[in-house]
């Protein structure tokens, strides 16, 4: 008892620190939730995401294989445990219960990282601080999207490096292997640090024990580990689609950056890639805390210098989500965002212009707030005052943008309106199955409020094909938007002398139109 009294006491700093992140993650809930009405659920791909955990357990064909064969599939799956409920998935506080665990949880490794680096812990609640009141992981968290649950666990495999950098205890690089396994479940930038971090693992067993086979023994059980997740990814495309590496030959089309005429699918020089990606991880992290990182950075590798100590390999291996984003961004990954100019920053407008993708930039913010304790940590009171003095500099912007040290996604959110279409299907719709393409009418399904076991769509196999050739075999009702390129129905159907001969036109709304089928579909679908 005595010792587990202990414990708690030796760690009730971490309790206070899940605490406080538990108490900021449910306040900025309900601000966006309550007070900004829903604004949790518009932002890009958080419906999308919903709408596929929702897809495992309500469909016409469910099970697992309805999490995707594109998006990495942790996200989805960690939100099963929520979104059968009708409620939590329309409102997506199925998605906050994941996002917002992840936050709390990826706090705690940030705050135990800078403290395991500087034994300070004002120093590492400063360091929390640039990470928990980030405006922008604010508002993500609240949302159904992967950022925040891939910093958690970037933010773990920190922390267990560090430890076992520090200790060279086995069970710490086992949690460092299960955390890149993880990471490369939720984003593919986890690959970029999965494959550096193998030889970095062999290089310092090597050099700490100078024994090849233990070296080696280390590095194969990691590896192993650490390659699980994507290996087990890996088998299920392959099992499914019949294709393991579908998600990269689906990321070479132009489909997946906006088509073969958008502007920012062409490829661009490395330096103009580095610098756009540079732009969009100042823009999210904030100019301040940036600027934080890179002199924290160059403390870090003084320190390492002249202390012979090998710690800036696992601080400086997340660099590497760095350059595969720059690599990728040379090719077609789409980023559009402000410049990063005087006139910008000296204007509290800037984040109200475009900023597609720019939320990529955020992705380091775990390795920037544990970076940044170097800084916080330098016993030099006039110093002190003046970080602090800079932070709130950019929290004040939060509230009164006079300049933008920091770009705000939440200032760019917009509601979407129910359009005039999803109030006629829930006026109108008497049951029946409705044949529609997903890939252009996903945010009106789920604005409709029906079960997804009323559509028949492109995730639901042989019935979605066989409805492309006749769409009276098992549809009461089909949607087409001939005005959207996505709009799968109006690409494929082999026989639309059926719709006209067997369907009446019900509804049209510019060039969106719904048919009705006069008698029952030939086939019914429980």
């Amino acid at each position: 008892m005595r010792t587990k009294i202990d414990f708690y006491i030796k760690n009730k700093d971490n309790y206070i620190v899940a605490f406080l992140l538990f108490c900021v993650s449910i306040l900025t809930f309900v601000y966006y939730f309550y007070f900004l009405d829903l604004q949790n659920l518009p932002y890009a791909d958080a419906i999308s995401r919903l709408n596929i955990a929702r897809k495992v357990i309500d469909n016409v064909t469910p099970g697992l294989t309805q999490v995707g064969n594109v998006w990495l599939p942790l996200p989805q799956i960690l939100m099963l445990p929520f979104i059968w409920n009708n409620y939590l998935w329309h409102s997506g506080i199925a998605g906050y219960l994941m996002s917002g665990t992840m936050y709390i949880i990826g706090g705690v490794f940030v705050y135990k990282s800078a403290k395991l680096l500087s034994k300070s812990i004002i120093a590492s609640f400063f360091s929390l601080g640039v990470y928990a009141l980030n405006i922008n992981l604010l508002y993500l968290q609240t949302t159904a999207m992967s950022e925040s649950i891939f910093m958690c666990s970037l933010a773990s495999t920190i922390y267990f490096f560090l430890k076992w950098f520090t200790n060279r205890d086995a069970s710490s690089l086992i949690l460092a292997a299960l955390s890149i396994s993880a990471m490369t479940l939720i984003r593919y930038e986890g690959l970029a640090l999965l494959i550096p971090s193998i030889p970095m693992v062999f290089f310092y067993s090597y050099l700490k024990e100078r024994n090849y086979h233990h070296a080696e023994g280390n590095t194969f059980l990691y590896t192993t580990l650490a390659c699980l997740g994507f290996a087990l990814w890996t088998l299920y495309l392959t099992v499914i689609f019949g294709d393991p590496l579908y998600w990269k030959n689906y990321y070479a089309t132009p489909q997946a950056t906006g088509g073969a005429e958008a502007a920012f699918t062409q490829a661009k020089s490395f330096s103009a890639a580095f610098w756009q990606y540079t732009t969009s991880f100042i823009w999210m992290v904030g100019i301040i805390p940036s600027l934080f990182a890179l002199v924290g950075t160059i403390i870090m590798l003084i320190s390492s210098y002249y202390k012979r100590n090998w710690i800036f390999l696992p601080l400086l291996l997340p660099l590497s989500i760095f350059l595969f984003m720059v690599l990728t961004l040379q090719r077609n990954t789409p980023i559009v965002q402000p410049d990063l100019t005087w006139h910008n920053i000296l204007s509290g407008q800037t984040s109200l212009g475009t900023g597609f993708n720019v939320r990529y930039g955020l992705l380091l913010l775990p390795w920037a707030s544990i970076l940044s304790v170097y800084v916080f940590k330098l016993r030099l009171p006039a110093l002190s005052l003046l970080v602090f003095m800079l932070m709130l500099i950019q929290f004040h912007t939060y509230w009164s943008p006079d300049y933008t040290v920091i770009y705000k996604i939440p200032d760019k959110i917009n509601k979407k309106p129910y359009s005039e279409f999803t109030m006629w299907i829930q006026q109108n719709y008497e049951g029946g199955k409705i044949l529609i393409s997903a890939g252009s009418m996903e945010d009106q399904m789920f604005q409709t409020g029906l079960n997804y076991s009323s559509f028949i769509h492109e995730g639901t196999g042989k019935y979605w094909k066989e409805s492309l050739d006749n769409p009276s075999r098992y549809a009461k009702w089909v949607v087409i938007d001939y005005g959207h390129s996505s709009d799968a129905i109006a690409m494929h159907m082999n026989r639309k002398d059926i719709l006209e001969r067997e369907y009446e036109l019900v509804y049209q709304e510019r060039q969106l139109k719904v048919f009705k089928k006069s008698s029952d579909p030939y086939f019914q679908i429980d």
